[in-house]
């Protein structure tokens, strides 16, 4: 009994990892802080500078202690005229990579962090850029679901007070998104349950009227936005509990592995 790991109590914790350097060099550190804290998803960068090898490794470790590990990529400039070929390059390489992997060592889903609203388009021409957001996860809906993979994405808490009106048809922005992902990801970044709560309601009601598990982010890392932005300062207990304190039927996902095992007990 004595190398078993603890885990720990409450509902699981998603992660996303950005530094994939980690899953060569500290592999096991990973998965033990993985499974003491209760987190069974991980969003896992794509990195074309590390070997399928690599990754066949750390998903298949992970596996065996339950934990699914998500395809994580995307940037600004995906809402750009480039946008369609950055998508088609990643899954591209998710399609090749699962095709030569063994089912324990096989990505269980998409997730796209995109954040359009910092692409300069965002300002200069709203209602194109909001078009081309839309159409990347459309498009990334279509090649995730060829794929067999549930497709997430991160949004703000604020897209609910945006609209579309194009092509597409017309209504919410973030009641339109959370209807197209299958892991609607808020990033939720505020540190008390309170705030959460707050910043969440109507996604919340848009999730459940959609049937969708929503994801609710929060910070850990330092942040130049203000102290009321992570948990970073008052360490890991002290955001448990203001966790628990929001909605025990949430799915919280910490943002980010790196900065959640740096912080004070």
């Amino acid at each position: 009994m004595g190398n078993q790991i603890v885990k720990a109590e409450g509902t699981p914790r998603a992660t996303w990892l950005w530094d994939t350097s980690m899953i060569e060099t500290r592999p096991d550190e990973v998965i033990a802080f993985l499974q003491e804290n209760n987190a069974d998803k991980v969003f896992l960068q794509i990195n074309r500078n590390i070997g399928f090898d690599s990754y066949k490794r750390f998903i298949r470790k992970a596996s065996d202690f339950g934990v699914k590990v998500h395809a994580l990529d995307g940037a600004t400039d995906w809402v750009s005229s480039k946008g369609g070929t950055y998508l088609n390059q990643l899954m591209s390489w998710v399609s090749d990579y699962q095709a030569g992997a063994a089912p324990e060592e096989r990505f269980s889903g998409i997730h796209l962090d995109v954040e359009p609203y910092l692409y300069s388009g965002w300002t200069s021409n709203y209602k194109a850029t909001v078009l081309a957001y839309q159409n990347l996860l459309l498009n990334a809906k279509a090649q995730s679901g060829q794929l067999g993979l549930p497709l997430g994405a991160d949004m703000p808490f604020w897209f609910d007070e945006h609209t579309y009106n194009n092509k597409i048809g017309k209504g919410n922005l973030a009641n339109w998104a959370i209807q197209t992902v299958d892991f609607p990801t808020i990033m939720a970044y505020r540190d008390t349950a309170p705030a959460i709560a707050n910043i969440i309601s109507n996604e919340v009601r848009m999730a459940q009227t959609a049937g969708k598990t929503l994801i609710v982010g929060v910070e850990t890392g330092a942040s130049s936005e203000g102290d009321f932005i992570t948990f970073h300062e008052e360490g890991k207990a002290y955001m448990e509990a203001e966790l628990a304190a929001v909605d025990s039927s949430h799915v919280f996902a910490i943002h980010y592995l790196e900065s959640w095992m740096k912080m004070k007990p």
